[in-house]
């Protein structure tokens, strides 16, 4: 497994990150907590060593399952476990809440269900600009810091001007956002950005949260538990359009969408790492797969890259999670 460093923190992480969110049980359909569990140590086993969570996800069972595959402390000390806080489920429904006596609170109760005294990275995740802009939040963060109970800190974001405030006003450590073959708007300013600040950059849903793995058309439904039961049609008929074009580049070459969707994104240097949502051992081979056996060239990359600039389609249209 290869490595990269996490921008100025010095953390050497895995290309290919775990994403916890799908084995939190209630955002991607079912689950088995064992399959996810051998899904964790399976990971760990092929030299995975980044594991990105959240409190939020399924109320904290993601964490919880982290916890209890990685106790040991032994094993502890080879993983780097990040988490985020800003969704409040303890006190009724879930509303976002980046008070600082919340996020110290949230930060505890992270700790003791990820069976650890520290986090390696601590995400506010996806604040407004407003809150990222005032800068305010980003005290306690300090603070933890101060105390060890993170030891770096980002900001999971959904536009570019959210990931450039971040840059601008808070020191962050990080930035997570998304980025994959069908939605590419952080390429042309905040990828840079990052780079030129010395920024860990985490990309989530390369697949475009299941899209980009061939499983699913325009006829699928997805449960009422799964959040992409909220997608409407429009949005799916332009994604599956987007998606047809994206397979006119790859069919010629028989790259497979799946393989293309993480090998697009790791093409590029900003790039520290990325996420994809993993719930079997299975899914985890396939992403392995893109980096042991690489297909795409860079002639086809190019062309991909050509679709935000020269189809409309590509420039519309961006969905938030």
């Amino acid at each position: 497994m290869k490595k990269r460093l996490l921008g100025r923190t010095s953390l050497l992480i895995s290309e290919i990150g775990f994403g916890a969110w799908a084995i939190g049980g209630t955002s991607y359909g079912p689950t088995d907590d064992r399959a996810s569990r051998r899904a964790l140590s399976f990971a760990f086993e092929q030299g995975v060593n980044f594991f990105d969570t959240a409190d939020t996800y399924g109320h904290g069972h993601s964490e919880k399952l982290i916890g209890e595959t990685f106790r040991k402390s032994s094993i502890r000390k080879q993983v780097i476990l990040a988490s985020k806080v800003g969704w409040d489920f303890y006190h009724g429904a879930s509303k976002k809440n980046f008070d600082a006596a919340y996020i110290r609170f949230a930060c505890g109760e992270s700790l003791k269900r990820l069976k650890t005294d520290y986090l390696d990275l601590y995400q506010l995740h996806n604040p407004s600009y407003e809150l990222i802009k005032e800068g305010n939040v980003f005290k306690v963060l300090t603070d933890l810091h101060k105390e060890g109970k993170i030891r770096f800190w980002g900001v999971s974001i959904h536009t570019v001007e959210e990931g450039t405030s971040a840059i601008q006003n808070g020191g962050a450590d990080t930035i997570q956002a998304v980025y994959n073959l069908i939605d590419q708007k952080i390429r042309e300013k905040l990828m840079p950005n990052c780079k030129a600040h010395d920024m860990g950059l985490i990309v989530r849903e390369p697949l475009a949260c299941g899209l980009l793995t061939g499983k699913y058309s325009l006829e699928s439904r997805f449960l009422k538990t799964d959040h992409r039961n909220r997608w409407t049609q429009e949005k799916l008929k332009d994604d599956f359009k987007r998606i047809e074009r994206v397979n006119r580049i790859l069919e010629p070459k028989k790259i497979s969408l799946k393989q293309a969707a993480i090998e697009f994104v790791l093409l590029s240097d900003s790039v520290s790492c990325v996420i994809p949502g993993i719930k079997t051992e299975e899914q985890l081979q396939d992403h392995l797969n893109a980096l042991k056996h690489p297909k795409l060239e860079m002639p086809e990359a190019e062309r991909l890259k050509a679709l935000v600039q020269d189809d409309e389609l590509f420039q519309i249209g961006a969905y938030r999670n």
